[in-house]
């Protein structure tokens, strides 16, 4: 196309301010996908951090329970407890890209909820499903 063509002229100019616009969208596109899968990651690291340190907490104490009164833990319930604390230890803190603990705290929760029924613990209760309490 000549330079002398009117249409050509305005078809680039057409063009190049799509090309600008593309360029332009991308950059904030790349910022604010940042910010917001920052928060996402905030947001979701603290649900899955709340529910591991209740998990450990959980394990922790009926560990405790069972040295110290070994005849309310059965020694299966016991077996099943230091096997969720295992897989509860290998779940990272950090973020390490592969990493599969969502399998890892779902094998968990699986192995609460038996070892929750082995023990007779009504886990609505252990989940504050009942929590009433005022601040």
């Amino acid at each position: 196309m000549s330079n002398d063509d009117p249409l050509a002229q305005v078809l680039d100019i057409e063009e190049e301010f799509e090309d600008a616009g593309y360029l332009l969208g991308m950059e904030d596109g790349k910022a604010i996908g940042a910010v917001e899968g920052r928060e996402m990651g905030c947001d979701s690291g603290f649900d899955i951090g709340k529910d591991l340190g209740f998990y450990q907490g959980w394990v922790q104490q009926w560990l405790a329970a069972a040295d110290t009164h070994p005849e309310v833990v059965p020694a299966r319930a016991q077996k099943k407890l230091i096997e969720i604390k295992a897989l509860l230890d290998e779940v990272p803190t950090t973020n390490v890209e592969g990493a599969h603990f969502a399998d890892r705290i779902k094998k968990a929760q699986q192995k609460f909820k038996v070892v929750a029924a082995m023990l007779g613990v009504n886990i609505a209760a252990d989940l504050g499903a009942s929590n009433n309490m005022s601040f």
